[in-house]
């Protein structure tokens, strides 16, 4: 309860106040617990900011179950399509995070980290990094890479690399669907170019 409170208390200045007012003091204000309290509980205010990301996200878990359902599902039918599912599934977390938290996110999206939620709490789903390798050895004839590991550090790298660096450029970008499309080309290129450096 302690631990909600103080959520609720920072989403609420979040949104009627802004970030610039995001401080440990003005939290525990409007939580009403002590400052010892809150650094009981978090660290400091981007521990707080990542779970409200994860309530944000994570509200029906159920969700993120039919999302690797799908994806698994989809990996013995296309290659491109389950890359681009992947990419859309990435851009749609932080289009969420990006207009519930505006420039509070934009501060803190280099901190925010899914995939520790997952390992932490749902440590049976495999991340993207150990189920692509299976992906792309099923589909093995239309790629030039050969070192499946690598490419799937590389693809998943270079995909929320793309992102974090847009968001900190230009974050109304990842709000137009060409910017998913564009960075499938950029992904495919990579793993089907005859001159990757993967094939040796």
């Amino acid at each position: 309860a302690t631990r909600r409170a103080i959520r609720e208390a920072s989403l609420r200045i979040l949104r009627d106040e802004g970030p610039a007012r995001l401080t440990t003091n003005r939290i525990v204000e409007v939580a009403g617990v002590s400052i010892g309290t809150l650094y009981h509980h978090y660290r400091d205010k981007y521990a707080i900011a990542a779970e409200i990301c994860d309530e944000l996200l994570l509200a029906d878990v159920s969700k993120l179950d039919g999302y690797t359902r799908q994806t698994l599902a989809m990996a013995r039918v296309s290659l491109d399509e389950t890359l681009r599912f992947f990419i859309r599934e990435q851009l749609a977390r932080h289009r969420t995070l990006y207009l519930q938290l505006k420039d509070f996110y934009l501060s803190m999206h280099w901190r925010y980290d899914l995939d520790r939620w997952v390992t932490k709490y749902r440590p049976e789903r495999p991340g993207t990094i150990a189920w692509l390798p299976t992906v792309f050895e099923f589909h093995r004839k239309q790629l030039a890479v050969r070192d499946y590991e690598l490419a799937s550090a590389m693809v998943v790298n270079a995909i929320s690399g793309t992102i974090h660096a847009t968001l900190d450029s230009n974050p109304e970008l990842i709000l137009d669907d060409r910017f998913c499309d564009e960075l499938l080309a950029l992904v495919l290129g990579y793993l089907k170019s005859p001159t990757s450096p993967g094939k040796r």
